[in-house]
């Protein structure tokens, strides 16, 4: 069915095109930038994204990493090592807590500290008291990118010190805070974080990769855990160029998909059936909230895409903690550059058949 349909908002979320595709981009683009063969992560393609994500977060150095969870443990290890503290502050939504089959504990020996509740961004009164290390997300995929006012967050960067431990930004989708806290630049943003991690595929498209910035005392260390965990790759390409690539043509889509996102979510208004959750949204994604069970919410999104040929997502979120599946909504090339009527219609669509059902059922 999602192959049948013409609008495919599912991941990935840009326009391009199969594997085979990519390489071809990926070759274009070393040839237009001089890049050639490199060996173990020492040549200068690597050398170029690592000092453009430094001066981007306002970090003195930054280190590339295969994957954001390798490069989140090792941040985590360090930062509770140099505590003499092995307490790791999570808040419930934590991808470490969920999608890493806890690799904080069995590889890096780490103790999680539950902080925060589950349907709001951490405050300052959540920080641990006693932690080596908090990891905040910036912003928060599973309540639909959400995030603390920019008061709050300062408050939690001064709580961390007080407290004297490190904070960690997981900050996977960091592309989009500056639209999120207008006036605020990315080096503002990630002052106070002891280090700073960036994925470059989840939003940005590139084929793969993680950047972790800090202290080149940190940096440097991390670098080691980096080679000691199997990440030293004999090849940086396709992902390292690739990152540089989709930094040059995504960076600065980001505002507008912000804003269609916004859009988006205005149009869709009251429906009844579902919500849409942070709403206006805060960044380039959301969540859709339907008021039913997953089966229900399944079968309405199946339904919409025969009827419109719009194809919403893969699969809806429905942890414990949540009442009501949600079905996450990431704006990228494809959704800016659809109709949005055309997904603004869909999602309604969705909520219609919702009440549909329930009445049917009741």
């Amino acid at each position: 069915m999602r192959a049948r349909c013409d609008l495919d908002l599912s991941f990935p979320y840009h326009t391009d095109g199969s594997p085979a595709d990519r390489l071809e981009r990926v070759a274009a683009y070393m040839r237009s930038a001089g890049l050639g063969a490199e060996a173990y992560l020492t040549g200068e393609s690597v050398a170029r994204l690592e000092a453009r994500m430094a001066a981007l977060f306002g970090k003195p150095a930054a280190v590339w990493f295969p994957s954001g969870t390798m490069a989140q443990g090792v941040a985590a290890r360090l930062h509770c090592q140099a505590a003499g503290n092995a307490r790791l502050g999570l808040h419930p939504t934590s991808h470490l807590a969920l999608h890493e089959e806890d690799g904080h504990i069995h590889l890096h020996g780490l103790e999680p500290v539950s902080c925060g509740a589950w349907p709001r961004p951490l405050s300052a009164d959540d920080l641990p008291a006693d932690a080596g290390c908090t990891i905040i997300e910036l912003p928060q995929r599973h309540n639909g990118g959400a995030l603390p006012d920019w008061d709050a967050l300062q408050a939690i960067k001064a709580r961390a010190r007080k407290t004297g431990q490190a904070l960690h930004m997981d900050g996977a989708r960091i592309w989009a805070l500056p639209m999120a806290w207008p006036g605020h630049d990315l080096p503002e943003i990630c002052d106070g974080f002891a280090s700073v991690y960036a994925s470059f595929y989840k939003d940005l498209g590139a084929s793969g990769g993680a950047v972790l910035a800090g202290e080149a005392d940190f940096v440097e260390e991390a670098r080691l855990w980096l080679a000691r965990m199997g990440g030293r790759l004999v090849s940086a390409w396709p992902m390292v160029p690739d990152a540089l690539r989709v930094l040059d043509v995504r960076l600065p889509q980001i505002p507008l998909f912000v804003e269609r996102a916004r859009g988006i979510a205005m149009g869709v208004g009251d429906q009844p059936g579902l919500s849409i959750t942070p709403n206006p949204p805060k960044v380039n994604m959301m969540h859709v909230r339907l008021d039913c069970d997953v089966a229900t919410a399944e079968a309405a999104r199946d339904a919409v895409a025969e009827a419109t040929g719009v194809w919403l997502g893969n699969r809806f979120w429905h942890f414990g903690h949540d009442p009501v599946p949600a079905l996450e909504l990431c704006i990228g090339e494809r959704a800016f550059q659809a109709d949005i009527m055309r997904i603004v219609e869909a999602i309604r669509a969705m909520g219609a058949y919702v009440v549909a059902a329930q009445s049917t059922s009741g």
